[in-house]
């Protein structure tokens, strides 16, 4: 019997993690490292460029980013392409087609199929290359912002025309499919299949241990956030709702521990402060500041709960990260994250959103009774990037 060839495939996508920016993206890379196992993959990763770019500092990040990377066996390429921060964003649909179009001039174009990540500029981009190279191409659907409905200028309309061009779409959560169908017909063209967890680096530890690596004490009742300092991660949602915690139910003892800085959404810290001095939380609440990737594992363990009180997601990894280390959760039913905590029983809870009421009462359900963490980490620990590779490729070739 004869061996089938892998596909070869190019991957375009605006996010994606490099050298200054190692975890930008990075669950882009992650399920790009488990297809290459079945598939050849090549990334075109452009990088926004322009004389203000180099002047501001808050972009000094995209200053220097090689042209060519190898991450994780995968060759990466950063071509540039020209961009006005803030303006003239429909431009960017032939900066960003002619820095792709330059690499592929150099490597060639022989792909079997365009692997796209981010909407804008991406799906123009990739609706030029499949009619140039006669070949379908796909756009992963990474989060209600990927449509741009906000955006006061062109790039709603666009991704809303070439939504219907592409050949499939792969929706991370039911919401993001419903939501593209009503935008641009796609229902039969779409797939949903969310973000997988390594469990590689997430699984059970005994929370004592955890607890004693960390100096927290083994007494306290921990809830734990991780994200961003922005409004979107409603941080203040579960800090309005821990005063009901503690004085109704004698849970004195309990603390939210939030991992996380500023984002590029902006910081929310002055605001969750005010929160926290106007419900005298003083004592329960502590920003522990970014903490490095490695680290979150001895977090999840150490922790009782853990808390997703967001607005808004794709695919949120802190979630399934935490469930795959056993800790079980209260998480608002935005993006993929219905269909995560329906996946396996006794998970936790799946709320309404901005329901600081209902977050407040699974939180004290959560931390009054018991359970097998242990026994949810195992149960959980299927859903790896390797299978969500699978799932991917399954639908693609």
């Amino acid at each position: 019997m004869s061996i089938q060839p892998k596909k070869k495939i190019i991957a375009i996508s605006y996010l994606f993690p490099n050298c200054n920016q190692p975890n930008h993206g990075i669950f882009v890379l992650n399920r790009l490292k488990a297809m290459s196992k079945y598939a050849d993959i090549t990334v075109i990763n452009p990088i926004a460029d322009s004389p203000l770019h180099r002047k501001i500092s808050k972009f000094t990040h995209l200053h220097n980013i090689p042209q060519l990377e190898v991450i994780n066996g995968i060759s990466v390429y950063h071509p540039g392409f020209f961009s006005i921060p803030g303006h003239l964003k429909s431009l960017e649909m032939l900066t960003y087609r002619r820095a792709v179009q330059k690499v592929l001039d150099e490597i060639g174009y022989d792909f079997d199929l365009i692997d796209l990540h981010w909407t804008f500029p991406d799906l123009p981009c990739g609706n030029w290359l499949s009619k140039k190279i006669n070949k379908p191409f796909h756009v992963t659907l990474r989060g209600m912002e990927a449509f741009h409905l906000q955006d006061s200028g062109l790039r709603k309309y666009i991704v809303a025309y070439y939504l219907k061009k592409a050949n499939k779409v792969i929706s991370l959560s039911e919401e993001m499919a419903r939501k593209a169908d009503e935008l641009s017909n796609t229902a039969e063209r779409t797939v949903v299949i969310r973000n997988g967890v390594d469990t590689d680096k997430f699984y059970y530890l005994e929370q004592s241990e955890c607890r004693e690596k960390l100096a927290l004490s083994q007494n306290e009742k921990i809830i734990l956030g991780v994200g961003a300092l922005i409004h979107r991660k409603g941080f203040d949602l579960v800090i309005k709702g821990l005063e009901q915690v503690i004085t109704t139910q004698g849970l004195e003892n309990t603390k939210f521990y939030i991992l996380g800085a500023q984002g590029p959404e902006g910081d929310y810290r002055k605001e969750l402060n005010q929160f926290i001095e106007q419900h005298k939380l003083q004592k329960n609440v502590v920003f522990v500041g970014a903490v490095d990737n490695s680290q979150l594992i001895t977090w999840y363990n150490a922790a009782d709960v853990f808390c997703l009180a967001s607005r808004g997601e794709g695919s949120p990894n802190v979630l399934t990260e935490a469930l795959a280390c056993g800790l079980p959760a209260v998480a608002t039913n935005v993006g993929s994250v219905p269909e995560i905590m329906a996946s396996e029983k006794y998970l936790g809870y799946c709320v309404a959103n901005e329901d600081q009421q209902m977050i407040s009462t699974k939180l004290i359900r959560l931390l009054e009774q018991p359970h097998n963490r242990k026994q949810q980490a195992t149960n959980f620990n299927k859903y790896t990037w390797d299978w969500c590779a699978k799932e991917v490729l399954q639908t693609l070739i």
